[in-house]
């Protein structure tokens, strides 16, 4: 059976298109040939098979060139029609459209994935005028497409999508357990805390280090990742003139980032928003305490108290709190880590893609 895998770009940027390659990567062990269509170069990822549909749409991330946008849909559309595919699958917005309609042409099921839905959010989340008058319609419009499945990422997209009328399915996204295990041994800092992930906005980078300015003297934090308001936050924790602040930029091996994880004893994500959220999971895996902002993803696989903490969104206050009860108590880090370490197991992706296959089995039957 060949399936038609589609995203407009592919990992290392975005969790969009990690499910896409970890899918990629596993489908085939279900007796699936799989061809992912992309914008981006085959030599990107040379063990997948990939089709470059159009110039990269994101040059300059996370921005987006819309004209190269155009481009991809077009691109999509026309070498969908000119293979044979028993099945599509679309993964991220820009690729409903094209994927949908060549569904529809072709008489080919499409399963569509959607990872976020902002809705009337749009205003608070992307700033600008233009992006709720064109985002929102845009939002409604690809969501409604017809579709054979519609699967989501977690709960609040559901209830989203429920309340526009759309039946869904939850498959979250998931970890490579294999990889994890394959993480050296390391000395764990339990004063250590760690950020990774892209240094923008939405992830509110900001809360953190305004909250770690009352530990600056007992503790150490490492911000791992790159983005446009690296400097802004670089000037904040100078103007705090914290001490114990470092900004390790992007690490280039996955396995460097899992070893600054495994060696803290904290690892904290204070986004404003996460569709689902990889790295808390990956920290959960790790054996390292997690304290994330209590929304969509996290909300999914973190109880607090339990396994984690959640905070309030945008609160300093509240991860102050939460990080003091964890400094220091290497008892209350014990327990996190031990059932953390359980919740994470059951988001393998191994687990996770055969649960997709069996879709495809249940649609193609």
């Amino acid at each position: 059976m060949k399936i038609a895998l589609c995203t407009e770009t592919v990992w290392p940027i975005y969790g969009v298109e990690k499910r896409v390659v970890e899918m990629a990567r596993r489908l085939p062990k279900y007796g699936y040939d799989v061809t992912v269509f992309t914008a981006t170069p085959q030599n990107k990822l040379p063990d997948l098979n990939l089709l470059q549909v159009s110039e990269p749409t994101i040059i300059n991330p996370p921005k987006r060139s819309y004209s190269n946008c155009m481009f991809f849909w077009k691109g999509l559309f026309s070498s969908l029609r000119k293979e044979e595919f028993d099945l599509i699958d679309a993964n991220g917005h820009l690729s409903l459209l094209p994927c949908s309609l060549a569904g529809v042409v072709m008489k080919k099921p499409v399963v569509a994935t959607i990872h976020d839905l902002y809705l009337m959010d749009f205003g608070n989340m992307i700033p600008g005028p233009a992006a709720l008058i064109g985002g929102l319609p845009f939002e409604l419009i690809s969501a409604k497409l017809p579709y054979t499945k519609v699967l989501t990422l977690n709960k609040v997209i559901k209830e989203k999508m429920d309340k526009i009328g759309i039946n869904t399915e939850i498959i979250p996204s998931g970890i490579d357990m294999g990889e994890i295990k394959k993480t050296k041994s390391i000395k764990k800092k339990r004063n250590k805390i760690v950020y990774v992930g892209r240094l923008t906005g939405q992830k509110r980078i900001d809360i953190l280090i305004n909250a770690f300015a009352s530990f600056d003297s007992e503790a150490e934090l490492v911000i791992i990742g790159e983005g446009e308001e690296r400097k802004r936050l670089e000037n904040l924790a100078k103007s705090l003139e914290l001490k114990n602040v470092t900004f390790a930029g992007r690490i280039s091996k996955d396995s460097g980032v899992r070893e600054e994880i495994k060696s803290s004893g904290v690892l904290v994500l204070p986004s404003q928003r996460e569709c689902f959220g990889i790295v808390p999971l990956e920290a959960m895996a790790l054996g390292t305490c997690v304290i994330s902002t209590a929304t969509d993803g996290p909300r999914d696989y973190v109880t607090s108290g339990k396994n984690g903490f959640l905070t309030k969104i945008n609160s300093v206050e509240d991860l102050k709190e939460k990080i003091g009860m964890l400094l220091g108590n290497t008892k209350l880090q014990r327990k996190f880590e031990l059932a953390g370490k359980k919740t994470a197991a059951i988001y393998d992706w191994d687990l996770i893609v055969k649960r997709i296959a069996k879709i495809y089995d249940e649609i193609l039957k």
